[in-house]
């Protein structure tokens, strides 16, 4: 989450001895912050609901010639997953939008807090379980595929599959996640200090 890293910094401005950052400020960064936030999840939650559209577009109008029930229905299901994820990602815009900037700093600052920490609780499951659904469904599509042709090539195709696979979800998304649990950690710990700041200004 690198927009995370403009409401830290805004935090790290440095304030004389006997100052607390006035409310609007602290208000017209976070909105600026959460505006990006906002258009990231709402931009994939469409990208996800057009991938889906065309899978299911395809399965039901273009001519593949599949005679197996299963080639469609795990079409049916790739395109279920990405409408679920889809959700999922609107679901979050929905939080960010629901982030008061009209509160009182302190308040504000502990929407910020309430949302970091549902974040860090979501990223210990939806990353493995989108991985799961995904390759389960990719899985039976290729069944029908791989029927009579020639088994180098299936296990070509296969080997290289799991090798992007296994890059994408122990390397990529792991460490992705391992860099938003560590700015999350950082910034809640930082929004604390704040918040203490704003209750008892030296």
């Amino acid at each position: 989450m690198q927009d995370f890293d403009s409401l830290k910094n805004m935090y790290q401005q440095p304030r004389s001895s006997g100052t607390v950052m006035p409310a609007d400020t602290i208000n017209k960064t976070s909105l600026n912050t959460k505006r990006k936030m906002q258009k990231q999840q709402l931009g994939g939650a469409i990208m996800l609901l057009v991938t889906a559209t065309l899978i299911a577009a395809m399965a039901l109008f273009a001519n593949f010639n599949f005679t197996k029930w299963y080639t469609y229905a795990a079409m049916a299901l790739i395109s279920l997953v990405c409408i679920c994820q889809a959700a999922f990602m609107f679901n979050i815009y929905k939080k960010l939008k629901a982030i008061n900037e009209t509160e009182t700093p302190a308040l504000h600052l502990q929407q910020w807090e309430q949302y970091y920490e549902m974040r860090k609780q979501q990223n210990k499951w939806n990353m493995p379980l989108y991985y799961i659904l995904l390759n389960v469904a990719m899985g039976i599509y290729v069944l029908e595929l791989f029927t009579g042709r020639p088994v180098v090539n299936v296990i070509i195709f296969l080997a290289v599959y799991a090798a992007w696979m296994l890059f994408a979800y122990f390397y990529l998304g792991k460490r992705i996640i391992a860099k938003e649990e560590k700015r999350l950690n950082s910034i809640i710990s930082e929004l604390k200090t704040i918040e203490l700041q704003l209750r008892n200004p030296q």
